[in-house]
């Protein structure tokens, strides 16, 4: 059978294109300020929601509401700073505010539908609620760089960040190590004589088990990459081994620090160090 294309075009720039959650309907924006809401299975053109003098940049259809699924929402991001909320179902504005100073260049509703995130064109994001209209918090990390995206996902999934490790080292007691205390996967050397890091050592990947030798100046770090590293804190040597098949969550030196025990799961690795 023959496929081909067919063609909806008008006479302004189109920014946006979203999917309603039930596969529906879609919707978009474009620079003469309009949101146009369309049949997904005729391709007619059924509402449109018209701003005069302000280009729409961003757009974002509501996910289902729970218990309430007629409730179908769109959010719009502005060239002059503001969101708008329209309903689909009501076919009425139900919320403007302004949130930022700058145009609009992103914007997403949080899983739950509970929460709208907007970025502009001077990096601000800003988090507001719909149904109160306020904006609750401002996030500047981005300032500088235009938002290009935004996502979210449900609350409900995990997201476990590294651990926090520290050891005092057997050969100086005033020296603390420790890792998963930056944005970095380095492993950092504290004095607690001097109040300030001494020396830093990057690692490939962040740490979830760390270790040192009682002998030794050897520094052992287990990752969630199944690899486990040992470290010679004075030359700087490293040297990686590859004999796990899950994370490895423990390390362990022996007392005679030429045992170096590894633990992935219900797996246990004992490995001879020597020097």
């Amino acid at each position: 059978s023959a496929w081909g294309p067919r063609g909806l075009t008008w006479g302004w720039l189109v920014n946006e294109v979203v999917f309603s959650p039930s596969a529906s309907h879609w919707a978009t924006c474009s620079d003469d300020g309009s949101v146009r809401v369309w049949s997904l299975a005729s391709m007619e053109l059924l509402i449109q929601f018209q701003v005069l003098n302000q280009s729409c940049l961003c757009l974002a259809w509501s996910p289902p509401s729970r218990g309430r699924p007629e409730e179908q929402q769109v959010a719009a991001g502005y060239s002059d700073g503001t969101l708008r909320v329209f309903s689909v179902s009501q076919i009425a504005m139900e919320l403007k505010m302004r949130p930022h100073r700058a145009a609009l260049t992103a914007i997403a509703f949080s899983a739950d539908g509970q929460t709208i995130l907007s970025g502009d064109k001077d990096g601000l994001v800003a988090v507001s609620r719909p149904r109160t209209g306020m904006t609750f918090h401002v996030l500047s990390d981005h300032r500088g760089a235009p938002i290009s995206a935004i996502q979210s996902t449900n609350k409900e999934v995990r997201c476990r960040p590294p651990p926090c490790l520290a050891a005092f080292c057997p050969w100086d007691g005033a020296l603390l190590a420790c890792a998963g205390l930056g944005m970095h996967p380095e492993v950092v050397f504290y004095s607690l004589h001097r109040k300030q890091v001494v020396e830093r050592i990057p690692l490939p990947f962040f740490a979830v088990s760390l270790s040192l030798s009682p002998g030794a100046h050897l520094m052992a770090v287990g990752f969630a990459e199944r690899m486990l590293r040992l470290v010679d804190c004075e030359s700087g040597a490293m040297q990686d081994f590859a004999g796990h098949d899950d994370l490895v969550q423990l390390c362990r030196f022996a007392p005679s620090a030429r045992l170096l025990f590894s633990v992935a799961h219900s797996e246990i690795l004992v490995w001879e160090v020597s020097g």
